[in-house]
């Protein structure tokens, strides 16, 4: 019984095997959509234009080969610009030949576009500032305590003089982090563009994630500044609660010595409604969200 099961299994392979010969003997017409890649550019020089994501390649050939093009690592439409510098057109027929996929047995039917042009300029470096794109989700309650760092927060790009000089920045990859609660560190990989490079391809980043709390600073004393030494203004009253929100590790270290509250005397002359409002200096990276009061009276003594 098992001897007749084995048959019947190596049969049955044996067909198969047959048909897909059979199938991939015949012609075959087939679409691909293939990246664009530039080849032969001078040395010092790359391409400064916008070109086609990918083209279009109609082909025609015996499944076999068709396949081997399927299973092929390069899966590049290459285009050479021969050494040459400037303005170039580029007819892609010319350049099927400069494409290794192909052979004797595929025919190209079609090619869509038919020509590009391919601007070849000289090669310039700048160092750019690095912006992180995140999209960033939190545990409630939590939320970012201080600005995103880093590292390094600029890095050397070369690319096209033309291009480069009006850049001030350059992107990472989009990185997308949720149920966050606590602070994070991770490698994110810059972002890839055509005729670009960079000293390295990743950078730092660290997210500093804390709970997020609210609390207030009582008896704030304010000052007067910029008053004449013969005059005196006296503040009713001349002290303040201030409540802040930030991250409970900044937060809780924040003391009163740590909160400056002026008045202008400038501020105080101009008044013409009897009252002042103070201006409030605070450590970085917490947000003032109320000042009690937050109108003070004043009287002003000249000696």
């Amino acid at each position: 019984m098992k001897k007749n099961f084995y048959i019947i299994i190596i049969s049955v392979l044996f067909s198969i095997t047959v048909w897909v010969s059979i199938a991939l003997s015949d012609e075959y017409y087939s679409i691909y959509k293939l990246p664009i890649a530039i080849i032969d550019l001078p040395s010092g020089y790359t391409v400064g234009n916008d070109l086609p994501e990918t083209i279009t390649v109609r082909l025609k050939g015996d499944g076999w080969k068709l396949m081997s093009f399927e299973l092929g690592s390069s899966k590049f439409f290459f285009v050479s610009v021969k050494g040459d510098s400037g303005l170039i057109t580029a007819n892609l027929l010319n350049n099927v030949e400069n494409n290794p996929w192909f052979t004797a047995g595929i025919n190209i039917l079609d090619i869509n576009p038919k020509n590009i042009r391919i601007v070849v300029e000289p090669i310039a470096e700048k160092k750019l500032k690095i912006i992180p794109e995140l999209n960033l989700d939190f545990k409630e309650g939590y939320s970012l305590a201080s600005k995103v760092s880093v590292q390094p927060d600029s890095i050397l790009v070369r690319g096209p003089a033309s291009v480069i000089r009006r850049m001030e920045t350059f992107r990472t990859k989009e990185i997308t982090l949720k149920n966050l609660d606590q602070k994070t560190t991770f490698l994110a990989e810059l972002e890839e563009l055509r005729g670009f490079e960079t000293e390295q391809k990743f950078v730092s980043i660290t997210l500093d994630v804390q709970r997020i709390v609210e609390n207030s600073v009582s008896d704030i004393p304010v000052n007067v500044i910029n008053k004449p030494v013969n005059v005196d203004v006296i503040l009713i009253p001349n002290t303040i609660s201030c409540t802040f929100r930030g991250g409970v590790n900044i937060l809780g270290k924040v003391t009163l010595n740590d909160i400056i509250a002026t008045v202008d005397y400038n501020t105080v002359i101009s008044d013409t409604l009897g009252f002042v409002r103070p201006e409030i200096q605070s450590p970085e990276n917490i947000n003032l969200l109320s000042v009690k009061p937050d109108k003070l009276k004043y009287v002003i003594k000249k000696y």
